[in-house]
């Protein structure tokens, strides 16, 4: 028996809202409301989630806070903070996310800085993840001026006046995986490979964390080279494969940056018993597939979940009035037996 939902000409959240909030298109919203074939459950049950959080909404009488998040990061962050942000519209009420996302490879800062300009000065507030650049800051600061609270997430940006930063502290981060790759080698002279990328303030905070560490704590382990890349696993992947065939294999690879799926693909190339420690960021899926296949020993996350709720209340609570900072969220370790 087909599952009953609401008919045509019902007065509640229109086709467009439900749409944005179900990330989907509005005919497939449509052929939800109207029973019609053509549509898997798992969309379907999309789908009645968004149409039951705006209802309720509109029962309890809430005004939807509109939200623009964007996102200039690696294919993998972008996938990983979209399920975070449609986690977040299907459970929290009175909140929709608009997400704008971009691959790092391929933006055009200033292009990216003018649609941020653009298009969050329509939004209740403005959630971003970006790289540092002149163009970007002066967009925030413009964004501000205008009383719109911009919460930077994942990667700081304190040069553009932001309102406020939701997400670890990043240079203890980097300090984590200091410490995860010096407890993991013996006690003796061995060279450790660094992978970074687009200049963003997260991955020079780690670095700096990490170096940090090496230096007081394991002074006997060596950066032997720091290898800059594009976040394109096919890039990491030829650039590594290059490094191998050149030099020694490092005893670690501490990654920085995004696209660990490139350098587990050039670890392919290597002998079983070449296979340096490797440590790297964000839990996603593929970064979870490389921990259980043991290719990577260490992986240094946050909740994206939480830290997305997290920016949502800042703004929330922003427009009411309140402005204080919020705390820095928990750095997490995971390995192949707590990857879940």
């Amino acid at each position: 028996m087909p599952r009953q939902t609401p008919a045509a000409g019902w007065k509640g959240p229109t086709v467009e809202q439900i749409a944005k909030v179900a990330r989907v298109g509005p005919a497939t919203v449509d052929r939800v409301l109207n029973n019609r074939s053509g549509v898997g459950e798992s969309t379907r049950l999309k789908v009645l989630a968004a149409l039951d959080k705006l209802r309720q909404d509109l029962a309890n009488g809430m005004a939807t806070l509109h939200i623009t998040l964007f996102c200039d990061s690696g294919e993998t962050f972008n996938a990983t903070l979209a399920d975070a942000q449609a986690a977040i519209n299907a459970s929290t009420p009175g909140v929709v996310i608009h997400g704008e996302y971009r691959s790092s490879h391929q933006v055009d800062p200033a292009a990216f800085a003018d649609q941020v300009q653009a298009e969050g000065a329509s939004a209740d507030g403005v959630i971003v993840v970006s790289r540092e650049h002149p163009a970007i800051n002066r967009a925030i600061r413009s964004l501000c001026r205008q009383g719109i609270a911009v919460v930077c997430l994942t990667t700081d940006l304190p040069n553009s006046g932001r309102s406020a930063y939701v997400g670890n502290d990043q240079y203890a981060a980097g300090s984590v995986a200091g410490l995860l790759v010096g407890n993991a080698l013996a006690r003796q002279k061995a060279k450790i490979l660094l992978v970074t990328s687009e200049p963003f303030r997260c991955q020079q905070e780690r670095e700096m964390g990490f170096r940090r560490v090496l230096r007081a704590e394991f002074p006997h382990l060596k950066i032997d080279e720091r290898m800059l890349s594009d976040d394109s696993p096919q890039t990491i992947a030829t650039q590594l494969t290059r490094y191998f065939a050149r030099h020694a294999c490092p005893a670690a690879i501490y990654n920085v940056a995004g696209a660990n799926r490139g350098v587990a693909q050039a670890l392919g190339t290597l002998a079983e018993g070449q296979r340096p420690v490797f440590v790297g960021h964000e839990l996603t899926v593929h970064t979870r597939a490389l921990l259980e296949a043991g290719v990577m020993d260490y992986v240094v996350s946050h909740d994206f979940v939480g830290e997305v709720a997290a920016a949502v209340r800042w703004i929330r609570g922003a427009l009411d009035g309140a402005r204080a900072a919020p705390p820095f969220t928990r750095v997490l370790v995971h390995t192949r037996y707590n990857c879940d």
